[in-house]
């Protein structure tokens, strides 16, 4: 299964965070930049010709492109009026190099770095919008299960075969007494412990609504009989597992149903859809994936 990696790291990130982070490192790397050009007695209008690039910076990281080559506009006709007063003293001849690299440069930061803001901003996008990966687990996440639940069914309609989805779950309060980095480390123990527990074509997957931590396996060709015992040993591990981390939690705390298709109907795969639909929701309130969730 898929791990946390560079890409993890980025979509965790998300692009309004991404921004944010982005602005401030680049707003103060230009800030020193000037600070050092005054303190060396560098010309004051160049120091000043230096800041204009803070609102091209600003605008491109908003408007992209766009925004950076009309900022760059405007900077290059702020630094020929600070020259202004020069020019008319000694002409335009002995600025003219320096006003076209200063305008050359405004231009050349705002299309470059609009087109890789935008660039940045696409690809955190698209990470966002295919993340499939639980950050607590490192299993599936729950949009995974509602788009690999409907493929299940879509498949077993058409070909005519079955499929079972398992379901365990347990109350987070039984895990509140333990520190933050003891409930990550059980929670990353549990993922470890589904990822051992399944087949290779089997998908586990782990879902958390701010109450439960709920986990789910979507089992291929997997009959009643099957998918009863598959939940009844997963169900009855986990809970042993949690007792021997001090979980509060008994034998019983550790819930377990499960669902085969077509033998128990759609109406009931489509109300563990529903359910995981919930979760999605709860996690990413905005739409926007990575968005905070409830402490677990």
């Amino acid at each position: 299964m898929m791990n946390e990696g560079a890409l993890g790291g980025l979509n965790k990130l998300g692009y309004n965070r991404a921004r944010q982070l982005l602005l401030g490192v680049g707003l103060l790397v230009l800030l020193v930049t000037a600070a050092i050009m005054y303190v060396r007695r560098v010309d004051t209008v160049e120091v000043v010709g230096t800041l204009l690039f803070i609102p091209i910076f600003v605008a491109l990281v908003f408007w992209n492109v766009r925004g950076g080559v009309i900022a760059a506009v405007l900077a290059a006709v702020a630094y020929i009026a600070l020259r202004a007063p020069a020019i008319d003293t000694v002409g335009a001849g002995s600025f003219l190099g320096p006003i076209l690299s200063r305008a050359f440069a405004y231009l050349a930061f705002g299309l470059i770095g609009g087109w890789a803001n935008k660039q940045l901003e696409t690809s955190l996008t698209k990470l966002e919008l295919y993340d499939q990966i639980d950050d607590y687990t490192g299993l599936y996440n729950a949009r995974f299960v509602v788009q690999d639940t409907e493929l299940e069914l879509s498949r077993s309609k058409r070909y005519q075969t079955i499929f079972s989805i398992s379901i365990v779950e347990f109350p987070v309060a039984a895990l509140e007494h333990l520190t933050r980095r003891q409930r990550a480390s059980i929670r990353k123990d549990l993922g470890r412990m589904l990822n051992e527990a399944v087949r290779t074509v089997d998908r586990a997957a782990h879902g958390f609504d701010g109450t439960n931590h709920r986990f789910a396996c979507v089992l291929p060709e997997t009959a009643r009989e099957g998918a009863s015992i598959f939940t009844n040993r997963l169900a009855d591990r986990m809970a042993e597992f949690l007792q021997s981390k001090e979980a509060k939690l008994d034998a019983s705390g550790v819930s377990r149903r499960w669902v085969t298709f077509p033998d128990d109907g759609e109406e009931a795969v489509q109300q563990i859809r529903t359910e995981f639909e919930a979760i999605d929701r709860a996690e990413h309130p905005e739409g926007t994936p990575g968005a905070t969730t409830p402490a677990a």
